[in-house]
């Protein structure tokens, strides 16, 4: 992957009120001596990190769903809409404000810190009270003590200004590390409380557990401590950054949590079970690949901000990586679902099929829009991100109710209309901000896309080749491997410099000379 050298300060600590012993150097976390080589490395392990914890996930995901009901994944789902806000309100863009100030004071680290950590503990309280309310709204009195035990995670981690300073100083090696064994600890966790019969409670005990074990590490890797408590000059620095991604935070988590919310309470836990097991799958390539950019090419664009014209073409070339590895695997999960699920999660959660295909198509867009908060964030234009959510999430909601007439499945057909009316124009209003024309992304990715769509229909119509039914191990995975060998090689053919890109972030001692050169 090509990226341009990273320029200029994306922050740095004072020295003058930066406690002895602290976290590498008092260097910016992006500077000017920062290599291209630097942040491609910051990229290869916040990847590794990231592919590793998610493979945990995933593949507890499939001993769980052998282990425990529809209706309890249902369960928690229904949940986590609640307690999923103390999460935005726990961390209350905090961390993001941090890695963005250009100077970061003592007093800055601490206010954040006690302001997470008092936050997280009445948040705690607000859902030990709201419990009931939420068991009365679903139906379900098991909520009354699940509710506060799902929040209780959040309360658990107190490591916002831990990893600030990891990523201002480009220490992704150590976070990657961090959050592998607290993967391999929340996961084995899960699995052993589902084992012992806990069922839905089960699925609260990792999280719980995980949030215990980063807390622990990350104070153990980074050196710093608090030293005061909450100033008010530094609650006005940190808000005038942090207030509009806390309001978009909210406004989108309402959004993208909407579906969960009037499915759970108009159609029941069970059907919710379904098209979340199907939402989780679709999601599972996205964030992958757009979360471990986007802890890097954050502080890296906030580096770039006094040089337009490097910051626009570091964006373009990000973009290109991430659409034409994301949109594949999108389109080659829909072309296999049918084949896919019954393997994966067996029988009992075939009617995910559909949904799960129609969600895969929805999320193409969203390859695309997933990086738009790089530019806000970035550019320190959090207002202008929370007046865009706030559309985005009232069309979610009535696209939302509307589906809802034809069941979960019009659910997930709304969710695919709302994407692909909605994304082009939010794209083009983040694009905005860097005077990035729209167009020239669109057309940049264009190539990967039809490349994309033509692979996903020939793996689609291998099985009517095949002898076997398509839920057979071996014709998913000879579509697997059609679909990785013809995007390959249709993309080399019609899209070289993309296929260049893509090559990069293969290790060279993997890839002959000649096909680099080619």
């Amino acid at each position: 992957m090509t990226i341009p050298d990273p320029t200029g300060a994306a922050g740095e600590v004072d020295e003058s009120s930066r406690p002895a012993g602290g976290v590498a150097s008092a260097q910016p976390a992006v500077s000017v001596s920062t290599t291209r080589g630097t942040v491609v490395r910051s990229v290869g392990w916040s990847a590794a990190g990231r592919t590793g914890a998610q493979a945990l996930q995933f593949l507890a995901g499939l001993v769980l769903a052998r282990l425990l009901a529809p209706e309890d994944f249902g369960l928690l789902a229904s949940v986590y809409v609640v307690t999923g806000f103390t999460v935005l309100l726990f961390d209350m863009g905090l961390g993001a404000a941090l890695v963005h100030q250009r100077r970061l004071t003592q007093s800055d680290l601490d206010t954040a810190f006690w302001l997470n950590a008092l936050g997280g503990l009445v948040f705690v309280g607000i859902l030990a009270a709201l419990g009931p309310l939420v068991a009365d709204f679903y139906g379900d009195p098991r909520l009354t003590y699940i509710t506060p035990l799902a929040g209780l995670g959040f309360a658990l981690a107190l490591n916002v200004c831990h990893s600030a300073l990891l990523q201002r100083e480009m220490e992704f090696k150590k976070i990657a590390s961090v959050e592998l064994v607290c993967a391999v600890l929340g996961n084995a966790s899960t699995i052993a409380a589902a084992v012992g019969g806990l069922g839905a409670l089960s699925l609260v005990v990792g999280p719980s557990v995980q949030a215990v074990a980063m807390t622990v590490l990350m104070w153990s890797v980074v050196r710093w401590r608090p030293r005061g408590f909450v100033r008010r000059e530094s609650v006005r620095r940190l808000w005038s950054f942090s207030g509009g991604m806390l309001g978009f935070s909210v406004v989108n988590y309402v959004g993208r949590n909407s579906d969960n919310l009037l499915i759970g309470r108009v159609l029941g836990a069970a059907p919710l079970g379904l098209y979340n097991r199907a939402y989780t799958l679709m999601l599972l390539p996205l964030q992958q690949v757009s979360q471990v950019l986007g802890r890097v090419m954050f502080p890296a664009l906030a580096s770039l901000r006094d040089d337009p014209e490097r910051l626009r073409r570091a964006y373009r070339r990000t973009i290109v990586v991430m659409t034409a590895v994301t949109m594949p695997v999108l389109v080659g999960m829909a072309a296999t679902a049918d084949g896919l699920v019954p393997i994966l999660w067996g029988d009992q959660w075939l009617d995910t099929v559909p949904m799960l295909q129609v969600l895969c198509l929805a999320g193409l867009p969203q390859c695309l829009s997933s990086s738009e908060g790089w530019l806000y964030q970035s550019q320190g234009r959090t207002g202008t991100m929370f007046k865009v959510g706030v559309v985005s999430t009232v069309l979610t909601v009535v696209a939302i109710v509307v589906g809802l007439q034809w069941g979960v499945l019009g659910v997930a057909v709304a969710v695919f209309a709302k994407m692909w009316l909605w994304q082009p124009i939010g794209f083009r209003i983040a694009c905005g901000l860097i005077d990035l024309p729209a167009r020239r992304v669109f057309a940049d990715i264009a190539r990967p896309l039809l490349v994309s769509v033509a692979m996903g229909g020939a793996v689609w119509a291998l099985p009517l080749l095949l002898p076997a039914p398509r839920d057979a191990v071996w014709v998913v995975l000879a579509q697997v491997v059609l679909g990785a060998v013809l995007y390959t090689a249709l993309l080399a053919l019609v899209d070289r410099s993309t296929s260049r890109e893509l090559l990069g972030l293969v290790p060279r001692r993997l890839v002959p000379s000649r096909l680099r050169r080619a």
